[in-house]
């Protein structure tokens, strides 16, 4: 029965694609997130075997954490009246099958086609997926040349483990292929060990792989016999016959081809890496793709310079494995100054996160480097085509540090405030330690035994043994007396031991901050330069660091004398209008193009749609704020470059009016019920701020409402009548947090609503007064939860499943929303009988401001008075151009910039 036109869920099914073994598999329309889909409905008997749903399942979770631009991604395993479906993307163009039924497909074609499979099953293999049934059928190209690899692991996660094999089963057959026990792979692309019903692993897609790019190259399929039983029989005993290749083949790919068809799984490649790495020499071979063996033995003779040289030059390089061009321009010189740029793939944006800063880092011997996305955080090789996503990183995954032998990466871990290390391949993080606040993304991993981090706000600059996991305090933070003495970031241990070279952040900008050179005996300190952060010793003598000029930031560099920890020369400028910079010690430098983005920030209207509006308040550095209760005002947190004030703008005069003036910090304005006053958080009085409450338009004095011994104390929440102030108290070290309550009068009484081992935070009440959201970590990540209020023990009920901060109660009340991230979720809530929460779901999706951890996210959206739309901070990208357009997406490389520095700033 046809099920075009019908709908399951919130798929309204418009045609049918094909019919196989595993399924019909139809195109669809999502109408929720209003796009195409590809839909593959599972046979009828496969719902009647829960063992099996239960491991499909389990297999398609693992499916769905595949992210690579030449993988077709699964985007769930749905399941509408008992009918179970997958959901995945939906791909345009013609299979590889399609393609070869044409003919052979010319050489070069045919290797970019190749390389892109390549990169689709390594990085499959390093988060321990096998395809188990790559075939031109399963291999899709779109009309732009971007290859994409279907059907990833579903044979294995369709017919489950079992080992009771019947050889004359083949996949290729829909009855078949819906029994247990069968042979996992189509016949003709088996390997001989899956022939034979032996387990198997990876190397099984290698050799289908060798057979793939075989008939591509061919036109012609390698082992297809007349019947299923013929086939396998030429897989088990016939040696691969090479003489349908293109005589004047590549000899790299000839012995790729070998190498994948070994029949000995013990002589075949081990893993994919290997012929990725021969695809991509063989393609940027001088030579050109068609050489014989003598002439590329030549042109290693000529060259004498590895395959790095090559790479570096081909200027019109695009990475991601689409289509790209190659010249053939002189190889440099050694020691001469190379730069190219490197321009992020389609889609792909850099993430600034909560502190505006991105993610870079590069590899002590300049070869590899690695950037942080949305996605997660990107490997890119100098001597290959295309990145890598690094499994198991995030969106959260910040700051970015390689080992010493370039094999592993540390970073923090935002969400849960942790320093954690990840192999280059991706797979488990291993977590190092906890933060006292959370870690500042700027991590040094400077030798085999030694990381440096700073740890903020009250932490200080830490070091920690990558396999021991204890941080060793080296500056500690001095929280009374921050303003002068700043926060100790950047730290680095100069050679000999005996100093620590750092930046003492003060303020949130440049202007203030300084570079200093720390004893590490006896705590003295030389100030080397002010209006100046991310001072660094090079081994060519210089200290380079990063200062503004005009809005720009630029890097400069002096000459500096080790022993006597003095400056012989005057700063010279080496990069202007950068906004984030790494270096190798093999003299390679890497940066980013433009000006930081973290102090500018605009103001934004976004309904339930997600449609924005913009709102014409200047640029600046915004932060946490609450709308009036009578709609007309919001009030800000502003960082002024030296502390941070209460900050008012009038939606209707557009007006932005500073409400405090101190410099102490003041921050986490919430407005009276009445839109007459702003409590707020402030230090004014001591290491710990409390909370004080001013007038809203200006008059009077600032009145101290409540401070808590030993703890900051934010405002978050009154009760609907007024006569109640719901209060966070946090601690940074150790991390705690507890929810705690302000009885206004006279004399205010405190007392503790929530505490105990978990963090507990960000308290809201709900409009009618019957109920407290708020978020804690009680389940390990961070989710919503509602209490009963005022009496919190009489119901508690969670909100979120998947992550979730920051709750809004609409004005009704029947609705909560949340973040998670870069998504803003709904939750229906029902009280006519007893309360009841509805399924979350996703209201909008966009990159708006949020800070680093999820339990200090305090006040970074709101809700209008009449609940249609929200206030949202969004990072302004545009820099100083008037167009507004965004900035390319690229990081620029200088080769042997060593030599650069060395000829503009002389050493004595």
């Amino acid at each position: 029965m046809s099920m075009i036109g019908k709908s399951l869920a919130h798929y309204e099914i418009t045609g049918q694609i094909g019919k196989g073994g595993m399924g019909e598999v139809y195109q669809a329309k999502d109408t929720k997130l209003g796009r195409d889909v590809a839909i593959k409905i599972l046979p009828e008997e496969f719902a009647l075997d829960p063992n099996r749903v239960a491991r499909f399942q389990r297999e398609a979770k693992l499916l769905a954490s595949l992210n690579h631009p030449n993988i077709a991604a699964i985007y769930g395993l749905e399941e509408s009246e008992s009918i179970h479906f997958l959901v995945m993307e939906l791909i345009s163009g013609d299979t590889l099958s399609d393609r070869i039924k044409k003919g052979p497909i010319p050489v070069e074609e045919a290797l970019k086609f190749a390389l892109q499979i390549a990169e689709a099953l390594e990085a499959a293999h390093e988060r321990g997926v096998i395809h188990r049934d790559l075939k031109p059928a399963n291999i899709k190209v779109t009309p732009e040349g971007k290859v994409k690899v279907l059907d990833f692991g579903l044979a294995k996660a369709f017919a489950g483990d079992e080992t009771d094999l019947n050889l004359t089963d083949s996949p290729t057959l829909s009855e078949a292929a819906t029994q247990q026990g069968i042979i996992l792979g189509t016949a003709a692309y088996m390997s001989p060990e899956q022939a034979r019903g032996k387990p198997v692993d990876k190397r099984v897609d290698i050799w289908a792989f060798g057979v793939v790019l075989y008939e591509i190259l061919t036109g012609k399929a390698l082992f297809l016999g007349e019947d299923i039983t013929s086939t396998l029989a030429r897989v088990l005993e016939r040696k691969p016959d090479f003489s349908s290749l293109p005589t004047d083949i590549h000899p790299r790919i000839l012995l790729l081809l070998e190498r994948c068809l070994e029949k000995d799984i013990r002589n075949r490649y081990s893993s994919m890496n290997d012929p990725r790495v021969d695809i991509q020499k063989a393609l940027i071979d001088p030579s050109g793709v068609s050489v014989s063996f003598d002439a590329e033995e030549g042109s290693k003779t000529k060259t004498g310079f590895m395959w790095l040289a090559v790479s570096i030059i081909m200027t019109a390089l695009i990475s991601g494995g689409t289509a790209w061009m190659l010249k053939k321009p002189p190889l440099p010189d050694p020691g001469k100054v190379i730069r190219f740029n490197y321009e992020l793939p389609e889609g792909q944006k850099f993430n600034p996160g909560p502190t505006g800063t991105y993610s870079l880092a590069i590899s002590p011997d300049g070869t590899q480097f690695v950037y942080g996305t949305k996605e997660g955080l990107y490997l890119r090789s100098m001597d290959q085509v295309g990145t890598r996503l690094i499994g198991g990183t995030d969106g959260n995954s910040m700051g970015a540090s390689f080992s010493p032998d370039g094999e592993w990466i540390v970073y923090c871990d935002s969400r849960e405030a942790k320093l954690k290390k990840i192999s280059k391949s991706g797979g488990v993080p291993v977590d190092l330690c906890s933060a006292d606040g959370f870690i500042y993304p700027f991590i040094s991993w400077t030798s085999e035994d030694t990381i440096l981090f700073s740890d903020l706000p009250d932490g200080g600059a830490k070091r920690i043994s990558p396999s021991k996991g204890v941080p060793e305090t080296l500056i500690k933070c001095n929280p009374e007396n921050l303003t002068e003495l700043g926060n100790p970031l950047f730290p680095q241990i100069l050679p000999g031991e005996t100093h620590i070279l750092y930046t003492q952040l003060r303020g949130s900008g440049i202007e203030k901050s300084r570079i200093v050179v720390r004893s590490s005996e006896s705590g003295e300190e030389k100030v080397l330069f002010t209006g100046a952060i991310a001072g660094r010793y090079l081994s060519t003598g210089h200290i380079i660091y990063v200062s503004s000029d005009k809005d720009s930031n630029n890097i400069y560099a002096v000459p500096f004398d080790l022993k006597k920890l003095e400056t012989t020369g005057g700063p010279v400028p080496m990069v202007q209008n950068q906004s984030m910079s790494a270096i190798s010690e093999s003299g390679t430098l890497l940066y980013i193009p433009g000006n930081m983005t973290y102090f500018r920030r605009t103001l934004v209207w976004v309904d339930k749609a997600g449609y924005e509006t913009p709102i014409p308040a200047e640029p600046y550095l915004y932060s946490y704020f609450r709308i009036s209760p009578d709609g007309t005002k919001a009030a800000f947190t502003v960082d002024t470059g030296t502390g941070s004030d209460i900050y008012i703008f009038n939606f209707s005069s557009e007006v932005l009016t500073r409400l405090t003036f101190d410099e102490a910090r003041d921050s986490d304005p919430l407005w009276t019920l009445d839109s007459r006053r702003i409590a707020f958080h402030s230090r004014r009085e001591g290491t710990l701020g409390g909370v004080y409450l001013k007038n809203a338009d200006g008059t009077g004095g600032i009145e101290h409402l409540v401070t808590t011994p030993n703890r900051n104390t934010y405002p978050l929440s009154w009760s609907s009548d007024g006569n109640i102030l719901v209060t966070e108290e946090f601690s940074s070290s150790p991390p705690d947090g507890d929810i705690g309550i302000v009885v206004m009068g006279d004399h205010p009484e405190r007392r503790l609503l929530f505490y105990g081992k978990y963090i507990e935070a960000f308290p809201q009440i709900s409009p009618d007064g019957h109920w407290i959201a708020y978020v804690s970590n009680r389940l390990g990540q961070t989710e919503v939860f509602v209490n009963t209020f005022p009496d919190v023990d009489k119901g508690k009920w969670q909100i979120s499943r998947k992550g979730g901060s920051s709750p809004r109660w609409s004005p009704d009340s029947k609705t909560l929303y949340y973040r998670n991230q870069d998504e803003v979720l709904s939750v229906s809530i029902d009280v006519d009988e007893s309360f009841k929460a509805g399924k979350p779901e996703l209201l909008f999706k966009g990159d708006y401001f949020s800070p680093i951890n999820p339990m200090l996210e305090y006040q970074t959206w709101d809700i209008s008075p009449d609940g249609e739309r929200f206030l949202m901070i969004k990072q302004d990208f545009s820099g100083d151009d008037a167009s507004g357009d965004e900035k390319p997406q690229q990081i620029n490389v200088v080769v042997n910039w060593f030599e650069e520095l060395k000829e503009r700033v002389p050493v004595e």
